[in-house]
């Protein structure tokens, strides 16, 4: 028994303390990104909304040229492939290498079926080649995640942000054209993707431009692509929007849900994709493989951790919308005060369903998760036809909340009927913490401003989670 506690202590640790290394370069990457738009939202709303279109269309990009990639290479390496690593990082961005033209090349056509302006297009293809070329990158993270080395990563990383945002927040204050601005994503690319083989190259003893066998390449593009579809579906039903606003409320209401959009999302991709995908799933991976039965407790305690991180987060941000946008943005974003109210919703449901959905595709569940997310983007593409062409900026909220709603629901049901990995009395202490956070805050808004009740109330929360959450739940992670 007592070894037990000391394997489960050390798991927890590990898993936090590679989660803390990727977070401090999230914590420089959030400070240079956050300047650097909040600038260009001063600067020019106009380029500002082109920006976060461009951004929007990159995202996709990356996902295409990843191809879903990253899970097969982990399972391979994990599974305890790792003597064979240089094939796998050969056959994984060889594919990547493949996917990269024919997808910029379908992007063009899109900027011209869309009628965009030159200048517009231009800016889409520039941002989104920088997107292409950190998909190559991310085939070398993967190996040193699997190997536990988030701390090389991580460094890799800041530098990669500060040459970025650097140069774009100096190319932007001296009035460079916008085409020379745009081209602070592809800096970060070619920083990550030239260090990172160089840290890759030094660890493994031979060359990682091996020539596999073709069949093994087409193996691994076929294990592959049902992960692929389930990423692009993903991006896709968190943008479409987007591209739904530009249509309806040109790229001013475009840069309005953007406004609100950049302080909701960077604390999704902490959790989502930072620490379940980057962290939490190649642990998962081998748990899988190798101590199967430790994965439920492991998806459980996460699970709940991740619900009581987010209300706090969740609330603060709506009740302090207001003073947030009207302190960070001019006053021609002031309804990006309102969406973020509405934004907030998608903290908790992405936590959630992404958790889930690693543990789907660990399982071998990936085609059923498949479905789910076919299932959510044509329910999406119906909401924006029906509720952004109606309603506007409000349809555009109400679009995201909906889909993440529907995917969490389905993958959380899925996993608990799979895996069993909750009851009812799980949820007892998350509630009632929950319930006293919010009756503390009622009770001090009662006699101070809202906006100020919320901070003693949140601090109050988050210096005594860690201690008795960690008696009821269990360590985090």
């Amino acid at each position: 028994m007592e070894s037990d506690t000391i394997q489960e202590t050390s798991t927890s640790s590990r898993i936090i303390g590679r989660f803390a290394h990727l977070l401090s370069a999230q914590g420089v990457e959030a400070v240079l990104s956050t300047f650097f738009i909040f600038f260009l939202a001063w600067m020019d709303k106009e380029f500002f909304g082109q920006i976060n279109y461009a951004i929007a269309a990159g995202a996709i990009v990356m996902k295409i040229v990843q191809w879903g990639l990253y899970y097969p290479q982990v399972n391979e390496l994990s599974s305890g492939g790792q003597e064979n690593a240089p094939e796998i990082l050969s056959k994984v961005n060889l594919i990547k290498l493949a996917l990269f033209t024919p997808t910029m090349v379908g992007l063009w056509f899109f900027a011209r079926y869309q009628g965009l302006s030159p200048g517009l297009a231009f800016i889409v293809l520039l941002i989104s080649m920088g997107f292409g070329l950190e998909a190559l990158s991310e085939t070398f993270f993967a190996d040193l995640r699997v190997r536990g080395k988030q701390k090389v990563e991580a460094r890799i990383k800041m530098v990669s942000m500060v040459a970025c945002y650097s140069y774009g927040i100096v190319a932007a204050a001296l009035g460079f054209p916008p085409a020379i601005i745009a081209l602070f994503k592809l800096i970060s690319s070619l920083v990550r993707v030239v260090w990172s083989y160089l840290v890759c190259s030094r660890i493994h003893s031979s060359s990682l431009f091996i020539k596999p066998k073709s069949r093994a390449v087409w193996l691994m593009f076929q294990a592959s692509t049902v992960f692929a579809l389930i990423q692009i579906l993903g991006v896709v039903y968190n943008k479409t929007n987007i591209f739904f606003l530009e249509k309806w409320t040109g790229v001013q209401g475009v840069a309005t849900y953007s406004a609100a959009w950049n302080l909701v999302d960077p604390v999704s991709v902490l959790a989502s994709e930072q620490l379940l995908g980057w962290v939490i799933f190649p642990v998962l991976s081998t748990l899988w493989w190798k101590k199967r039965e430790e994965m439920a407790p492991l998806v459980r305690t996460t699970s709940l951790w991740l619900l009581l991180i987010a209300v706090p987060i969740m609330f603060s941000l709506a009740v302090e919308s207001d003073l947030l946008i009207g302190y960070i943005y001019p006053p021609t974003y002031s309804d990006a005060a309102w969406m973020q109210k509405y934004l907030v919703a998608t903290i908790l449901l992405s936590f959630q369903s992404n958790l889930f959905a690693y543990v789907m595709m660990v399982s071998g569940a990936q085609r059923v998760l498949l479905a789910f997310a076919s299932a959510a983007t044509v329910l999406n593409l119906g909401m924006n036809l029906w509720l952004v062409p109606v309603h506007g900026l409000l349809g555009g909220c109400l679009v995201i909340v909906g889909t993440k709603t529907v995917m969490a629901i389905c993958s959380a049901i899925y996993c608990q009927h799979k895996f069993r990995l909750f009851r009812l009395r799980d949820f007892l202490f998350p509630a009632l913490y929950i319930v006293v956070y919010l009756l503390l805050y009622a009770g001090l808004a009662e006699m101070m401003p809202p906006t100020v009740a919320v901070i003693p109330a949140t601090l109050l929360y988050i210096l005594t989670l860690w201690r008795y959450g960690r008696k009821s739940l269990g360590g985090l992670v």
